[in-house]
């Protein structure tokens, strides 16, 4: 009995790691805020884009990376705030749909 529980233990350990995926990347995006993500309708050009994303992040949508039709959640909001609106280059670890960024830098 000792041994099967002994078994079950290690088995359900190595099934937790697998359940979720974590992921080192290196992407290209756009900060956006939460609620103007989802939108089909791109603004252009840049200045305004940058301005309205930082007024919904004030009014308290959450700072999300676009990358083409992936949108991923960030986990520590406070790295990418000052990136608000532009094209950066992100390096990160995502599990499932949410990255926690390491770097990120503006994109010309």
């Amino acid at each position: 009995m000792k041994k099967f529980l002994i078994l079950c233990a290690i088995v359900l350990t190595v099934s937790v790691s697998f359940a979720s995926k974590i992921e080192e990347v290196h992407l290209k995006g756009v900060i956006e805020d939460s609620t103007c993500a989802n939108s089909k309708s791109q603004m252009t050009p840049l200045d305004s884009r940058v301005a309205c994303v930082k007024k919904c992040l004030k009014s308290g949508a959450a700072a999300v990376l676009v990358v083409g039709d992936k949108i991923y959640k960030i986990a520590n909001q406070k790295a990418v705030l000052k990136y608000a609106g532009q094209n950066v280059a992100v390096d990160g670890t995502v599990t499932d749909d949410t990255i926690n960024v390491t770097k990120i830098a503006a994109e010309k």
